[in-house]
């Protein structure tokens, strides 16, 4: 589960004026997919990130972030776009916040640089082209009981702040099952599944988070705890009311 990133480490506390990107949009549209690899440039020391950019099917651009630092590894993207050698890349995570890599692509097309806008701070960035994109398939494991398919909602409590969760199991026809969620208005990432009898633990394949739990004979909650960098709380899922 995406919890809050702390990626506002990153931003030095001040008046840091928002420096103006006056780039052409007349220039020829960039190809940017690719795997991204650099550095997020406060004043007191540098963030190592790398990016994963790539197009689905319909052509649509999308991809990942990732920070070592922060044991993010692969964080869906908001947003993603490109217009001639502007990109414009958007992370999010459970608060409202939304943070900005907005660049330009070298003319060679092997590197971007520009700034990390969050609210009214910018600091430079930079990321170069290393190779192919590398965006994982989400897991899969087997198929899960039918107690535990389908959509559940609960709530998490942080420093007296209250976030949402999303949750949802899918058996496929395969007899495999998938699963995703999230923290308050971020995007549903991925998560691996494993069943021990009836117990079930549900494991980020992007950040340090973990849950442990069980589903009541009824099939109508889970309990259990989500575990994050060493910190647990005590978490119930319910069915969701929208079906599942």
């Amino acid at each position: 589960m995406c919890l809050p990133i702390r990626i506002s480490l990153f931003v030095v506390h001040g008046a840091v004026a928002l420096l103006p990107l006056a780039w052409a949009n007349a220039e020829p549209l960039a190809t940017v997919a690719g795997h991204w690899e650099g550095a997020i440039h406060a004043a007191a020391d540098d963030f190592a990130v790398a990016v994963d950019l790539a197009t689905d099917d319909a052509g649509k651009l999308g991809g990942t972030f990732s920070n070592a630092a922060q044991r993010i590894n692969g964080l869906p993207l908001w947003s993603a776009s490109v217009d001639g050698r502007l990109v414009k890349l958007e992370i999010k995570s459970a608060g409202p916040a939304i943070q900005t890599f907005d660049g330009r692509v070298s003319p060679d097309g092997q590197s971007i640089t520009g700034q990390f806008l969050v609210d009214v701070y910018a600091v430079p960035f930079e990321l170069k082209r290393t190779g192919d994109a590398r965006i994982a398939p989400p897991p899969r494991s087997a198929a899960v009981d039918a107690k535990l398919a389908g959509s559940w909602v609960g709530t998490l409590e942080i420093a007296g702040k209250s976030f949402p969760l999303e949750l949802t199991l899918t058996n496929h026809a395969d007899k495999t099952a998938t699963g995703v969620w999230a923290a308050g208005s971020a995007l549903l990432s991925p998560i691996s599944i494993a069943v021990d009898g009836s117990s079930l633990t549900l494991t980020s394949t992007i950040t340090p988070t973990t849950f442990t739990g069980s589903v009541n004979p009824e099939g109508t909650q889970i309990s259990g705890t989500l575990t994050e960098s060493g910190a647990s709380r005590s978490v119930v899922f319910s069915r969701s009311a929208s079906g599942g």
